[in-house]
């Protein structure tokens, strides 16, 4: 039996040959870990009575991951995902090698790798040769190792051969995973693409001032001008048809979608050109009815339940397996996997919250010597009560009496959005929130403005006159001996001070025949720098004398405002609905917890307030929301962190502190 591409991805999620090790394994020295080289050097572990060699080890070992950090809790941490890891390729071998494989089917592998990379043929034997050389093998221990990938897959394929799902597995799947049949979010837009920023900035101005959307884009815009800029419009049509994100470029669509109701976006930039969307309406998006995905549902429950035969099967691998690390090796590694918690009369393993924090992409990204405490502290009492968390609503799962499919930890997941799946949300609600949260539904003040310098407030005045008479900015400004520079779109705290508080604390402005408004004469004073040291020192009296500016705005404000609640409906209602099936998620792991014991060995080591820091509760899938979940208390231990810092910096050269009195108040506070 033939895999296809998707059930593959699925079975390398599970058995976790590629993730693991936070790499795409596809050709790197740590292929077949348990492979070429299992007699090179003596064992360094033993699975079942099978040695796993020392040169396996260290080439597992040359994966990046596990030398980011070597020492202390988190290096004993990677040690033991590397051996686990080891143990776990090692019993998949095992349970593969009753598998035959053919010389003509290793023979077939190798032409298709060798066609793969451009080294087909006798005349690229020496290119061929080289490619595997980099890994560490020659063409004998390449076959072997393509021989083992064969039987695994062969395996793969024995395992998941008659699996099949009944009418009631796929229904439960569709109610469980709605989110993953939705239509996209659409919009209602037009667009105005122009080719500088400043022709952009001054037609948002007039957007935002009420202008029609489609007479400019059929005026100025360098794109879709034949069709009023109507974003999803065929030829020969003028109005908009709803379009998803990818109708647009990336950044423009970005800031398109952001708004999430009417609105007009601010000026991006995209290839070159300028772009404003005027967003008309936003669609949000919506379960599709089952009758319209039943097909991709059965397909997506059947790989499912495919995944879940392989996890079944790499599960009972591992309660049966017999490991040992013979004394004999030079390498010291240990295989210390004892149980951090016990969810009713389930243990999780040291290795599996190890594997969970480990394999986390943004924990790797984040893993150095110097962020370790965090992990330990932090990440580690998080993620093992997303597993107890996960490991409860597994149990709790075949008590609803749905029949879910997938591995453990999509079944809890399945079954955490199983029990919320009712949730809903009123008038009154929606109402509620939105005064509530009003802060967040109001758009900042902003000003497309420009500003113009001036020697004289004489030529400041006359250029000011000749706006109002009607005439252009520009010939205005050289006219008068004005130097115009365009300030952009700002928002309040973005401009300088004095042009800030001009800007949107006052009303020193008058209106202008074209449109917009111009400022009154501006004498903006510009502190100078601080005297050199030395000069302060000697009391010199050179003080530099204060410099003044006089300057004219000239802007198209608008002013703050608060959304109205039927253009933000959409909005309030999503974030209603994610609140109240978060709360009926934790209710219910809450009623578990009441039913089923639990004991977090890890709480009663450390603690349950690390550093001040309460406990967490998850419910979503392991690594989804991790970095929100986490974000907080991160920012707080590095800000507890660095206070450290600052303290030991603040002290003299020869280690004493500043001051003798503060020293002996800290004494006093240390022994308190």
């Amino acid at each position: 039996m033939k895999l296809n591409r998707r059930t593959n991805l699925i079975i390398l999620w599970i058995l976790a040959a590629a993730l693991v090790l936070g790499m795409v394994i596809t050709f790197t020295p740590t292929m077949g870990f348990g492979g070429g080289g299992r007699d090179a050097s003596v064992p360094a572990i033993v699975v079942n009575g099978e040695p796993i060699s020392e040169l396996a080890v260290v080439r597992a070992r040359s994966n990046p991951l596990f030398n980011l950090v070597t020492e202390g809790e988190v290096g004993a941490d990677l040690e033991l995902l590397l051996v686990d890891e080891l143990v776990r390729q090692e019993l998949i071998r095992q349970e593969a090698s009753r598998q035959r494989v053919s010389t003509a089917e290793i023979r077939d592998a190798v032409e298709e790798f060798r066609v793969s990379r451009g080294v087909a043929g006798r005349a690229n034997d020496s290119q061929y040769l080289a490619i595997i050389a980099g890994s560490g093998f020659t063409d004998e221990t390449f076959r072997i190792y393509l021989g083992q990938q064969l039987r695994q897959e062969k395996w793969e394929a024995e395992l998941i051969d008659g699996v099949d799902v009944t009418d009631a597995e796929v229904e439960a799947y569709y109610l469980a995973n709605e989110e993953m049949y939705q239509t996209e979010e659409r919009i209602l837009a037009r667009q105005i693409v122009l080719e500088t920023r400043d022709e952009a900035e001054a037609v948002r101005a007039q957007l935002t001032a009420g202008a029609d959307a489609a007479t400019l884009a059929r005026e100025v815009s360098l794109e879709r001008a034949d069709r009023d800029g109507a974003l999803g419009a065929g030829a020969g049509e003028t109005e908009p048809r709803a379009v998803g994100r990818p109708a647009l470029p990336t950044a423009v669509a970005t800031a398109a979608f952001a708004i999430r109701g009417p609105g007009v976006t601010d000026v991006v930039e995209a290839a070159g050109l300028f772009h404003v969307v005027v967003v008309e309406s936003f669609l949000p998006a919506a379960t599709r009815p089952f009758d319209e995905v039943a097909d991709r549902v059965r397909e997506d429950a059947l790989q499912a339940k495919q995944a879940q035969a392989l996890d079944q099967a790499v599960r009972r691998l591992l309660a049966d397996a017999r490991v040992e690390i013979p004394q004999r090796s030079t390498l010291d590694l240990r295989y210390d996997d004892g149980v951090v918690a016990t969810v009713g009369e389930v243990d999780i393993k040291r290795s599996e919250l190890v594997r969970a924090t480990y394999t986390n992409p943004q924990i790797q990204q984040a893993l150095s010597p110097d962020t370790a405490f965090l992990i330990t502290a932090f990440f580690k009492p998080a993620i093992l009560d997303q597993l107890i968390d996960q490991e409860l609503a597994y149990q709790g799962a075949d008590t609803l009496g749905v029949p879910f499919v997938g591995p453990r930890r999509f079944v809890a997941q399945s079954a955490l959005e199983y029990v919320a799946r009712d949730v809903e949300v009123d008038d009154e609600a929606v109402e509620a929130f939105y005064q509530t949260n009003l802060s967040a539904y109001t758009v900042a003040a902003s000003a497309a403005a420009s500003r113009v310098d001036f020697e004289r407030v004489e030529d400041a005045e006359a250029f000011r006159d000749a706006l109002l008479d009607g005439e252009p900015v520009d010939e205005a400004a050289l006219a008068h001996d004005g130097v115009l520079t365009s300030l952009g779109t700002v928002r309040p705290g973005q401009a300088e001070p004095d042009i800030d508080t001009a800007l949107f604390a006052t009303d020193a402005f008058d209106a202008l025949p074209a449109g917009g408004e111009v400022s009154d004469v501006l004498v903006l004073v510009v502190q100078p720098e601080a005297l050199p040291e030395t000069l302060e020192d000697e009391g010199e009296e050179n003080a530099v004398e204060v410099e003044e500016r006089i300057v004219v705005l000239v802007a198209d404000r608008t002013p703050e405002r608060v959304r109205p609640l039927d253009e933000v409906r959409a909005q309030v209602e999503s974030s209603i609905l994610a609140e109240r099936r978060s709360a009926a998620r934790q209710a219910w792991l809450a009623e578990l917890r009441a039913e089923i014991a639990v004991t977090n060995h890890l709480a009663e080591v450390d603690g349950d307030d690390l550093f001040g820091l309460d406990g967490f509760t998850f419910d979503e899938p392991l690594d989804e929301g991790l970095e929100e979940a986490l974000d907080g208390a991160l920012d707080e231990a590095i800000d507890e962190a660095l206070d450290v810092v600052v303290d030991d910096d603040e002290t003299d050269d020869d280690g004493a502190a500043p001051d003798g009195d503060d020293a002996d108040a800290d004494d006093a506070a240390a022994q308190d």
